[in-house]
Order: C-alpha cells, then structure tokens, then sequence
C-alpha cells in the first residue's frame, strides 16, 4: 500500500492537475500549434521552468492520462492474488484505475482534434512500450517457470499493451463515446480469445 502523500506531493499533484486542465482548455479554443508553453504557465499562474518541471514537451500533456496509468497500473497488478489468470489480473487492474476520467476524455479528444496522426503515432509508440514493460515484468514475475519466459512474457506484455492503447484512442477518436473500460475489456477480451472472431 502507498504511503499518505506529504503537504509537497499534493502541492505537486495540484500544481500538475492545473496545467493540464489549463493547458486543455487553452488548446480547445485556440488549437494545440498556437499555444505556447509561455501562455500555458502563465494561465495557470507558475513559469515556464515549473512547466517543464511537469510536462517535457506541450505533446506531453495530452498523453499524461497513459503515463499516470503507467505508475498506477504496476501497483495494481502487484496487488492482484498470485491464483488469478495473468488476463482477469490485467482486466481486473485496468478496471481499478483511479484517475479522473473527464480529463482523460478531455486528453483523448484534444488528441483526435489537436494534433496529427503522426505526432500521436510518434508519441503513442513511447506510451505502449511503457504499458509493455509493466506488462512483460508482470508475466516474468507472475510465471518465472515457464519455459522462454523472457519471450512468453515480451510477447505477452506487447500484445497486452497494444490491447489497451488502441483501444483508448479508438474511443477517443469516436468521440469518447461509450463505456471506457467496456471498450478496453473488449481488447483484452479478444487477444484473450486468440481473435476468435477472425478465425
């Protein structure tokens, strides 16, 4: 279990949460290409070195909803019983997550809207491999006698990954229409069924 967050890590939590809800708010009414990182410290009242301190580039903040998941979802995994299978772990995770769904709604919009299949392309590339790491770690840890473990678990953490990730932006990009986590289980569900429904 996470210890209480200090008095500093709210403060940096809140100072996080107000850049990118200024951030998203500034590109839906004036595009992402003609915000700058200047305007976006500014709106939410801290300089430009306390955005960067939060958010390497402006394409950052629109992706912040995956890198959350990706802190929040190792412990999640971690904390699910060894008997359950490696897919009701990863379902039962990701349907845990604790995040502020409206942002991530705002996040997969602005990302549809904003910017261009290839910037998100580019970026969602890094976003997966993350989710794949845990993923990979979680079937090494899970299932250490498996025989090519290492290749059972990268194959089985990619796939999962990609599961996830694209069933993100295919809601995202239909609007953010729909249950999310239905959406997702669907992924899951059908890597789970070896593509049952194209064989």
């Amino acid at each position: 279990m996470s210890a209480t967050p200090n008095r500093h890590e709210l403060r940096r939590r809140s100072t996080h949460e107000a850049l990118r809800k200024a951030a998203l708010a500034q590109f839906a009414r004036k595009g992402f290409v003609n915000v700058t990182v200047t305007e976006l410290a500014a709106e939410a009242g801290v300089t430009e070195r306390t955005f960067f301190r939060h958010f390497p580039t402006k394409e950052a903040v629109l992706f912040q909803d995956y890198e959350t998941q990706l802190e929040w979802l190792a412990e999640a995994l971690a904390r699910r019983p060894a008997s359950e299978s490696v897919f009701d772990s990863v379902l039962a995770g990701v349907a845990s997550f604790p995040g502020d769904l409206e942002l991530v709604r705002q996040a997969a919009i602005a990302r549809a809207e904003l910017i261009s299949a290839e910037r998100i392309a580019s970026h969602l590339r890094v976003v997966q491999s993350g989710f794949a790491e845990i993923f990979t770690e979680f079937v090494k840890t899970r299932h250490p006698d498996v025989p090519y473990i290492d290749l059972v678990a990268e194959v089985a953490g990619s796939t999962l990954a990609a599961a996830c990730v694209v069933a993100v932006e295919n809601w995202g990009r239909k609007g953010c229409k729909g249950d999310l986590g239905k959406i997702v289980a669907t992924g899951l569900n059908l890597v789970r069924s070896g593509l049952a429904p194209l064989c």
